[in-house]
């Protein structure tokens, strides 16, 4: 197979990633019949430009992108390494755009994700986007009624009661045979009522105020403490605008 760099279309220069395709032979002929490698959870294996320009083992793959290539500007190397410190949970989770998967476990109590702009990186960690809370916040902790994971990707709302304002959405894509979703034992909530558990094709919901609600975030709303993270998600509408959207958003 080959190492090759992709810079994903409809995405600013800073998504760039080195990925793995597995061809028939090393002919160089057999590159576009090939598959790209992907990890468990069904998305590609990848190295993030932040992580290429940053790490000094890397030198030899930046003096081929920047210097041999010329595939990457100088001037997005140095601008990937100011954000090589910004770490993210999963690669999956490093995103550009709506509608790109990504993988989200059930009882994950914060995941982390890293979003790339034309000229900056934000690295939210959105609190119990499957979770949710009964009584005494401190006291009875999250509950996670579904264990499993799902490859889900954001959107933005089509939905009446977001008119007019930037709300993203979670649509779920698909579940995972490996990690299907599946009551979780150690749940001690109160019962679970229609509509939570994540179907495919369909948006992800939670609990709130012991009613099921669409999770959605409302990237330009007040800050609080509950959707301070949230607002980075602008991200993904401002480069809607400057890119154009993958799927049509």
């Amino acid at each position: 197979g080959f190492l090759y760099y992709y810079q994903p279309p409809h995405a600013p220069p800073l998504a760039g990633e080195l990925r793995f395709r597995i061809t028939a032979s090393v002919d160089p002929a057999s590159f576009p019949s090939g598959v790209d490698h992907t990890i468990q959870q069904g998305v590609p294996w990848s190295i993030p430009l932040r992580t290429i320009a940053g790490k000094p083992n890397f030198t030899p793959i930046r003096y081929l992108l920047t210097d041999v290539d010329a595939t990457v500007p100088h001037l997005v190397m140095d601008l990937a390494r100011e954000y090589q410190c910004i770490g993210g949970g999963q690669a999956s989770r490093c995103l550009y755009a709506f509608g790109q998967p990504f993988h989200l476990p059930l009882t994950s109590h914060a995941p982390a994700f890293v979003f790339f702009g034309k000229d900056r990186v934000a690295r939210p960690s959105l609190k119990t986007v499957t979770g949710f809370y009964t009584g005494n916040r401190v006291s009875s902790g999250p509950h996670y009624p579904f264990s499993g994971s799902i490859i889900c990707c954001f959107e933005p709302s089509s939905l009446e009661e977001h008119s007019g304002r930037r709300v993203a959405v979670i649509r779920v894509l698909r579940t995972l045979a490996h990690d299907p979703v599946r009551p979780n034992p150690r749940y001690t909530g109160p019962p679970i009522p229609p509509g939570l558990c994540p179907r495919e094709g369909e948006l992800l919901t939670r609990l709130y105020r012991r009613k099921v609600k669409v999770w959605a975030a409302d990237v330009d709303a007040a800050p609080t403490s509950r959707n301070a993270q949230a607002a980075a998600l602008s991200i993904l509408f401002d480069n809607a605008l400057e890119y154009g959207s993958p799927c049509g958003f």
